[in-house]
This record gives C-alpha cells, structure tokens and sequence, in this order.
C-alpha cells in the first residue's frame, strides 16, 4: 500500500512541476513578443515600427478615416508637415471615367445601302 500511494504522490509530482515548467514558459514567450508589455498609448498593444508619430499626423491620419478630408489633400497636408513633396510611389484616386468618344455618324446623302 505504501509504494502505491508514493507512486502516486510521485506522479502528481511529476505533473504539477512539468505543468508549472509548461506555464512559465509559455509566459516568457507571451512577454518576449511584446503581449505581456504595459499598454501603450491609449491601451494600443502590439510592435512599434519606429519612432512614435507626431501629434499633428496622428490627427491628421484620423481626420482622412472619419472622412473629413479628401485624399489628395491628406497626402498634400502630410507632405507640407514632413517638409516634402508629395510622394508619386503613394495612391492617388484614380480620375472618373470619360465617356468614350460616340463613334462618327455616316455623311448624310451618300448611303451605300440604297
């Protein structure tokens, strides 16, 4: 009875120092990519690519995803902040379509049909 229940006990060892192993592992690699970080900026998580964005073009970025501004004059307004040109590489609207040219209409007097 005595080696069952230390064989017992020792499984339940087992388990419970593998299980800990397993969820302190699991925390460095949640803490390792950045998920377990304090909060950012208004609780953004997640990866900085870079310095943060300044004020005016975070504000700027929000005014053309409200609608607020027309694109051409976002990528105007944001080239003027940055001391730019406007980049040619960025997306433009395209212009609307132009009705295509009505084709000629045959000379009257001169049908070859009759």
């Amino acid at each position: 009875m005595g080696s069952m229940l230390a064989g017992i006990l020792g499984f339940l060892g087992t388990l419970t120092f593998l299980s800990l192993l397993a969820l302190l592992v699991f925390f460095l690699i949640r803490r390792a990519k950045g998920q377990g970080a304090p909060a950012g900026p208004k609780g953004f998580h997640g990866h900085h690519h870079g310095p943060p964005m300044p004020p005016a073009l975070q504000v700027l970025d929000e005014r053309l995803a409200r609608g607020e501004i027309e694109i051409d004059d976002y990528v105007a307004r944001r080239a003027a902040m940055l001391g730019t040109l406007p980049n040619e590489n960025e997306w433009t609207p395209p212009a609307a379509p132009q009705q295509p040219p009505a084709p000629p209409k045959p000379p009257e007097g001169n049908d070859p049909q009759i």
